[in-house]
């Protein structure tokens, strides 16, 4: 579902100032970017009302620039240094291209608490854009790498737009070596610069984790397009379905010492490196204490298990809806593709493949404001304008439409698609991958065919 965009959200009682975001972009050339090369290109890429004046450097850099565009509260500081030497995880994490450039470019910004995922989208598509020969950018916050490929058609494309998940990245963290291994911490790392709280879920059962991820996903999301609540003010995540957040202070009180989160374990983790733990730091938890003598705060069970078993209706932002649509719409010629590839031959094993693997996410027909339902649906068939598609679940605000109904959509209002085949899941992110898995499944058939085999 989506709800209606509201004032920006404050910082309640949390007492959050924004953090820095940093952002490291890599030079391939053995010679550095010059500074009035740098001063032409972002002047020719921004405009001629950017402001970008020289400042003064440390001493490891060979220029640096204080600059202000037009729609971004606060300015950026840029400059050249050498690359440093790198650790063999550093490597992995860049890629070998990147890890070979001999010069970065850095930059650092503070986003606006009003509109984040607007100032990330213009602060990455800046430097990407102001200097195509850079090979990638790497958000030092959230250690997310953008490939030249991924900058193109994210932050560059003619139909890109600002896509809030890229603000922060999600952890998963274990117990101490004599706690319950079977309980994880999740956690994010990224929500502080946009004037939040980094969120967390504390004793998830591994098994329910992948669940616990997409309620955190849900309540960051909401957090950044409304106000912050209180600790302990009910957030309504979706039809019937709520929690309320609690400071890591009072909620770490209520676990065990050995379990992640707890006060013991916060202390070892920033010890470790972990600076994600030294920032503020918001628990979710179920809205009503559990217990009579000593009432504890216990993670959201009753939420996480509903989207464990697809009954639960959570609440989309604007902003995700606007972002997982782009995605679909700029993919969607090799979903498409995929599909008919598998429906269209004849063979009905790949015919069962595409009918029980391929779905899509489109609102609800019927379904009014202020909230739209979104649900999936089994792709059954496609054309160049509709698509027919099969009931999964009862809609809540079309309780008439009984799973396993049939009904015609246009392929324009689609939203999201993913994709399953072989136990692997695919979405817009994984489309040539998805296309890959098609090939492999039509070919391992067909090479059995050919020398007598059987399927």
């Amino acid at each position: 579902m989506t709800e209606d965009d509201s004032d920006a959200q404050s910082p309640s009682g949390w007492d959050i100032e924004p953090q820095e975001s940093g952002f490291v972009a890599f030079w391939p050339h053995t010679d550095a970017l010059t500074g009035a090369e740098f001063s032409t290109a972002v002047t020719a890429w921004v405009g001629s009302k950017v402001a970008i004046e020289p400042i003064e450097a440390d001493d490891d850099a060979l220029w640096a620039f204080g600059i202000q565009i037009p729609g971004v509260d606060s300015g950026f500081v840029v400059w050249c240094e050498s690359a440093r030497p790198l650790s063999d995880r550093d490597r992995s994490q860049i890629g070998d291209d990147a890890s070979k450039c001999p010069w970065v470019i850095r930059m650092q910004t503070i986003l606006s608490v009003d509109e984040p995922a607007e100032e990330y989208f213009m602060s990455v598509g800046m430097l990407g854009g102001a200097l195509p020969d850079i090979v990638s950018i790497l958000d030092v916050v959230t250690g997310e790498v953008y490939p030249r490929k991924r900058i193109d058609r994210d932050f560059l494309a003619q139909d890109a737009g600002p896509v809030e998940r890229l603000l922060w990245r999600l952890g998963r963290y274990e117990a101490l070596p004599d706690g319950d291994s079977n309980l994880v911490l999740l956690g994010t790392h990224g929500l502080a610069r946009c004037g939040i709280p980094e969120l967390e879920l504390l004793e998830v059962p591994r098994d329910l984790a992948e669940s616990a991820a997409v309620l955190i996903h849900t309540v960051a999301g909401l957090l950044l397009e409304n106000d912050l609540p209180e600790p302990g003010e009910e957030i309504e995540v979706g039809d019937a379905l709520s929690v309320v957040l609690q400071t890591a202070a009072e909620a770490s009180q209520c676990v065990n010492e050995s379990t992640a989160g707890s006060e013991p374990w916060r202390v070892q983790a920033r010890a470790h490196g972990l600076s994600e733990f030294a920032l503020k730091r918001a628990v979710i938890c179920a809205p009503e204490q559990k217990g009579t003598y000593r009432p504890i705060w216990v993670w959201p069970q009753e939420v996480v298990e509903r989207i464990a078993a697809g009954g639960a209706v959570l609440y989309m932002t604007q902003h995700s809806v606007r972002a997982s649509e782009r995605r679909a719409r700029a993919t969607w010629g090799g979903f498409a593709t995929a599909f008919v590839s598998l429906v269209r031959t004849g063979n009905p094993k790949w015919q069962e493949i595409a009918r029980n693997g391929f779905s899509v996410q489109a609102p609800v027909p019927g379904s009014g404001e202020p909230r739209i339902e979104q649900a999936w649906f089994s792709l059954q068939g496609i054309d160049h304008e509709s698509l027919t598609v099969k009931v999964v679940d009862r809609p809540v605000t079309r309780p008439d439409l009984d799973p396993g109904s049939h009904l015609v959509l246009a392929n324009s209002i689609v939203t999201d698609w993913r994709v399953e085949i072989a136990d692997e899941v695919y979405d817009p992110d994984d489309v040539d991958a998805l296309l890959a898995a098609v090939d492999r499944v039509r070919g391992v058939d067909d090479a059995q065919s050919s020398t007598g085999g059987s399927t």
